[in-house]
């Protein structure tokens, strides 16, 4: 069973901060897939997400905004 994203990309834009982008595929449709954009600042040796976006993209090319996460861990 494959664990972690089909990619990600990540980008320093400060001391402290990284923008990353992260894309898995679907749970139900493996064809389908989740873009998870975030910004995360390095904060006293922890890391703590400052702001999360996640995009779902059907196979045939439709994009429609997840819910936020609840239990998201930094």
């Amino acid at each position: 069973m494959e664990r972690g994203p089909k990619a990600k990309f990540t980008k320093r834009v400060s001391d402290t901060d990284f923008l990353s982008v992260s894309i898995w595929k679907g749970k139900t449709h493996p064809e389908d897939e989740i873009l998870k954009i975030q910004l995360r600042r390095l904060e006293g040796g922890q890391w703590k997400t400052e702001y999360e976006i996640s995009l779902y993209r059907t196979q045939n090319g439709q994009y429609s905004e997840l819910k936020p996460r609840s239990n998201t861990k930094a």
